[in-house]
C-alpha cells in the first residue's frame, strides 16, 4: 500500500465522474474549486443552489409545454419525466463525499467544505419544483431548499465503504487508506456537529466496538489484532480528540443509557461511551498498536475523562 504524508491534501479521487455528462462536469468544476480555494464557500453555495433552482425551474417550463411528453429508460419502459430537483441536489451530493477524505482534520481545505454546508444551511428556506402530482402537469410538489439533515447521508455511506473495507490498507501503518480514512472520519464528525447531515451512523467509534459483549478487547467489528486496530483507533478518535466533536458526541451520548437494538444505526448512548473509553484505554496500553495510533488512543481517553469531570463542558 502507498505511503501517504499525513499532514499533506490527499488527491481527489472522482471515480463515479462522467466527463460527458454536462451534470457531472459542473459538479466536479464546484468540487474542484472547494479543493483549490479559487472561489469562496458562500460562492460555491449560492452556484449550487443557482443550478438547482434554474435547472429544475427550466426543466418544468419545458415538460409543461410538452404534456404529453414521455420517456423511456434503459430498458425501454415508459415514463414521465419531471423537473427534479431532488434529482440534481442527488447528483451533486453524489459526488460530494469525495473531497471529504483529501484534506486533513482542520486543514484549511477541510475548513472550507464545512463552510460550503453551513452557507448552504444559512440560506433563507426556499423552494425548487420536483415532481408533478397528477397527469395534468399543472400541480407540481415543490421542495424545500435547504434545511433537510438527509442530503448526503446515504452518499457518506457509500464512500465510507469506498474507503474502509476488507483489505482497503486501512489496516496498514502509514498507508494513503489509513490517512484517507482519518481525514474522512474527521470530516463526517465536523459534518455532524454543523446539523447537516446526520451521519453519527458512519462513525468509526462503531468499528471499535466489541464483537461480543466482554469489552475491553481487540476483537472488534473490523479485526481481532491490535496490530491491525491503529487506522480505526485514529478513526474514531476524530470523534473525540477535537472540542467541538467531543461536546456533540458526549452530549448526544448523554441522552439515554443504551442505543435502540431495534434501529441498526443507533449509536449514541452513556453504554457505548463507557466501551469506547475502555478501547481506547486498551490500544493505548498496548505496544502492539502502531506508536501513533497508541498516542491518539491515549489523548481520547484523557479528553473524554475531563469533560466528563466538567459535566459535559470543554
Amino acid at each position: 500500500m502507498a505511503a501517504a504524508e499525513p499532514n499533506e491534501p490527499l488527491r481527489l479521487v472522482l471515480d463515479t465522474y462522467d466527463d460527458n455528462d454536462a451534470e457531472d462536469r459542473f459538479c466536479a468544476s464546484m468540487l474542484r474549486a472547494l479543493i483549490d480555494g479559487s472561489q469562496t464557500p458562500s460562492s460555491i453555495a449560492a452556484e449550487v443552489d443557482n443550478w438547482v433552482v434554474r435547472e429544475s425551474s427550466r426543466k418544468l417550463q419545458v415538460l409543461q409545454g410538452q404534456p404529453d411528453f414521455v420517456e423511456t429508460d434503459d430498458n425501454g419502459v415508459l415514463f414521465r419525466n419531471t423537473s427534479n430537483a431532488s434529482g440534481y441536489v442527488d447528483r451533486f451530493f453524489q459526488h460530494f463525499p469525495n473531497v471529504c477524505s483529501v484534506f486533513p482534520p482542520y486543514h484549511e481545505g477541510q475548513t472550507r467544505i464545512i463552510e460550503f454546508l453551513e452557507a448552504l444551511m444559512a440560506m433563507p428556506e426556499h423552494e425548487a419544483p420536483d415532481y408533478f402530482l397528477d397527469d395534468s402537469c399543472k400541480n407540481v410538489q415543490m421542495m424545500t431548499l435547504w434545511s433537510d439533515k438527509s442530503y448526503s447521508t446515504e452518499e457518506l455511506r457509500i464512500r465510507a465503504d469506498a474507503i474502509q473495507h476488507p483489505g482497503s490498507g486501512v489496516d496498514t501503518p502509514g498507508s494513503e487508506a489509513e490517512t484517507r480514512w482519518r481525514n474522512y472520519q474527521s470530516a463526517l464528525a465536523r459534518i455532524a456537529t454543523t446539523g447537516f447531515s446526520d451521519c453519527g451512523f458512519i462513525s468509526a467509534l462503531r468499528d471499535i466496538m466489541p464483537h461480543g459483549k466482554k469489552y475491553p478487547t481487540f476483537n472488534v467489528r473490523v479485526t481481532s489484532r491490535p496490530e491491525h486496530i491503529g487506522g480505526h483507533i485514529q478513526g474514531a478518535a476524530q470523534w473525540i480528540i477535537w472540542p467541538n466533536e467531543l461536546r456533540y458526541v458526549y452530549e448526544q451520548c448523554k441522552k439515554k443509557e443504551k442505543v435502540d437494538k431495534r434501529n441498526p444505526r443507533d449509536t449514541w448512548s452513556m453504554q457505548n461511551w463507557r466501551i469506547w473509553k475502555a478501547q481506547f484505554e486498551l490500544a493505548a496500553g498496548n505496544e502492539r498498536v502502531d506508536p501513533k495510533a497508541r498516542g491518539i488512543a491515549a489523548t481520547a481517553v484523557e479528553k473524554m475523562n475531563a469533560i466528563e469531570g466538567q459535566g459535559g463542558f470543554q
